[in-house]
C-alpha cells in the first residue's frame, strides 16, 4: 500500500513537473517602449514695428523679451511698451507690427492684456480673438492709440501690451 501510494505520489509530482515546464515552455512577453516630443508654443514679435502720429505727437516702441523659457540661442521678443509724448486730446498713433509663429504648432490668438492709463483707448486690428497662426507665417498688425478728453498736459503715457496666445485646439 505504501508503494502504491508512493508510485502515484511520483505520478503526481512527475505530472506536475512537465505541466510547469511545459506551461514555462509557452510563454511571452512583448515590451512596448516609446518616445513622445512634445510641441513648442512660441509667438513674438519680429521686425521693426513702423510708427504714425498726429502731428506734434510721437511714439517710442520698445520690444523686449518676455523672460519665458526659450530654446538655446533663440529670444523670445513677446512683450511691447510704448510711450507716447506730447499728447493732446484727440491726438493719435499708430503703430504696425509684425507677430510671428516660431514655435512648432500653430498659436490660436485669445486676447491683449496691458497698463494703458485712461487717458488712452487703445483697439488692436489686423487679429481677432480665435484667429490661429500657422507653424512660420506671421500677421501684420496695427495698435491705434487715441488720446481721451482729459489728458494732462506736459505729460508721458507708458503702458506695456501683452498679446496672449494658446495652443490652436483649445
Amino acid at each position: 500500500m505504501k508503494s502504491k501510494v508512493a508510485g502515484l505520489f511520483a505520478v503526481v509530482l512527475i505530472a506536475l513537473a512537465v505541466l510547469g515546464f511545459s506551461y514555462a515552455w509557452w510563454t511571452e512577453t512583448l515590451t512596448i517602449s516609446g518616445t513622445i516630443t512634445t510641441g513648442e508654443l512660441d509667438v513674438a514679435f519680429t521686425g521693426t514695428p513702423s510708427k504714425s502720429c498726429s502731428d506734434y505727437m510721437t511714439c517710442d516702441v520698445n520690444l523686449v523679451d518676455g523672460g519665458e523659457p526659450d530654446l538655446p540661442g533663440h529670444t523670445d521678443m513677446s512683450k511691447m511698451t510704448v510711450t507716447v509724448e506730447n499728447a493732446y486730446p484727440c491726438g493719435w498713433c499708430n503703430i504696425t507690427f509684425t507677430i510671428t509663429n516660431v514655435g512648432s504648432i500653430p498659436a490660436k490668438f485669445t486676447g491683449m492684456t496691458g497698463d494703458v492709463p485712461s487717458q488712452l483707448s487703445v483697439t488692436l486690428e489686423g487679429i481677432n480673438v480665435g484667429d490661429t497662426i500657422a507653424v512660420g507665417r506671421s500677421k501684420t498688425c496695427t495698435l491705434k492709440i487715441h488720446v481721451e478728453e482729459g489728458a494732462g498736459e506736459s505729460t508721458s503715457y507708458t503702458f506695456t501690451l501683452t498679446l496672449n496666445f494658446g495652443q490652436f485646439n483649445a
